[in-house]
């Protein structure tokens, strides 16, 4: 894609931006649907801002495009969510759940907790013995992450005293090792959830993520919790080509200098210079999420040719090897690309930093602007 026309329009001082593609977005989450056994929904995991992407215009757009059940981490994400989307038909479920004293804000804003615990499921029964009404819940039950979940019933609580006080929409659990197609986990935490909705009377049921969705219709149940897949992350080799990348992200050249052989570069001149060589510094550093031991891993992409990293990451910037790079492009205020899709993807570029890509994006500053394509109709 060309992205030069969409650079053309940025503020002159912003000096980094993630272009997000909502249509890509789109794309990806009936991508998910198409791959679902007969009867399943896919919802959508918007915690953590998205990933990093943004909650609102995220949620905004899977809206449109028939979503209507978002998973967050938080009640504070939640709120944020239903501020965003109040149609009522839409379900906001809350993965850390009540805490005391929390009740009626959830209520408030028509969250659904999912209960992890007892301590949790004994706030929600007695708030909802409180006003004589069963009120809407998830339950989490752990089949083996040994996270977040219920173990098992004790001897001072039972699962009537959920079934019988409160609304459950469903019950669910999540995999530990999905993302390793081989590993006998799948099968054990498979099982150990059947066993666990046969005690809870066979309710409507979700286990998987986007890795468990992939690992075939058994894991899909009635709803599947897409999060990375919707984002364009593949993970597993198997699912590369099935989904879109949906980030790209560019940072401003502010210096340009032309060095000689023996030079160094950075904070504790970690990197001296081989040869005479051109680098420039681009505007971006760990302040704006990259890390300062992403040091010499990545690179950027500018007239056509591939800059290496050199020296260490600062607060504020990042030095790149722009030897190879015809002069007419070297200009203060240009933009370089540090990903490039699809050749040079965050997910790539995140193997090569031993990562994982939503750990890349959700760590990106308040100082990158996010701009949105394909959201003419929000």
């Amino acid at each position: 894609m060309d992205f030069q026309k969409v650079l053309d329009k940025v503020a002159p001082q912003v000096l980094s931006v993630a272009v997000i593609n909502l249509d890509n977005i789109a794309y990806n989450y009936h991508k998910v649907e198409d791959v679902l056994a007969k009867g399943a929904i896919a919802s959508a995991v918007v915690k953590g801002n998205s990933y990093g992407f943004g909650a609102v215009p995220i949620s905004k757009r899977l809206y449109k495009e028939g979503c209507r059940n978002f998973f967050v981490a938080t009640i504070d994400e939640g709120i944020e969510i239903r501020n965003t989307l109040p149609d009522e038909n839409v379900k906001i479920f809350v993965l850390s759940g009540v805490f005391e004293n929390t009740e009626d804000i959830l209520l408030k804003y028509k969250l659904v907790p999912v209960l992890n615990n007892w301590i949790q499921a004994d706030l929600w029964v007695k708030k909802a013995k409180t006003l004589n009404k069963k009120l809407d819940v998830a339950v989490h039950v752990d089949t083996g992450m040994s996270r977040n979940g219920f173990l098992e019933e004790d001897e001072h609580h039972s699962l009537s005293d959920i079934l019988n006080n409160l609304n459950l929409l469903f019950v669910m659990s999540h995999l530990a090792c999905a993302d390793d197609v081989s590993s006998e986990m799948n099968k054990k935490q498979l099982e150990r959830f059947k066993v666990a909705l046969k005690k809870f009377g066979n309710p409507v049921s979700c286990l998987s993520a986007t890795n468990g969705i992939f690992l075939g219709k058994d894991y899909q149940f009635d709803m599947v919790r897409p999060g990375k897949a919707i984002y364009g992350f593949c993970i597993r080799e198997d699912m590369i080509g099935v989904v879109k990348p949906v980030m790209d992200i560019f940072s401003r050249i502010v210096q340009v200098n032309h060095l000689k052989k023996g030079d160094t570069i950075g904070y504790g001149s970690t990197f001296t210079a081989p040869r005479d060589m051109t680098s420039i510094t681009i505007g971006i550093g760990y302040s704006d999420g990259f890390m300062r031991k992403f040091s010499g891993f990545g690179c950027g992409f500018l007239g056509g040719k591939r800059l290496p990293m050199v020296g260490r990451i600062s607060m504020d910037y990042i030095t790149l090897d722009a030897s190879e790079v015809d002069e007419k492009y070297l200009k203060l205020g240009n933009w370089v690309a540090l990903t490039h899709s699809p050749d040079y993807t965050v997910e790539k570029w995140a193997l090569e930093l031993g990562t994982i890509p939503h750990e890349i994006t959700c760590r990106l500053g308040s100082r990158v602007e996010k701009i949105y394509i394909g959201n003419d109709d929000l």
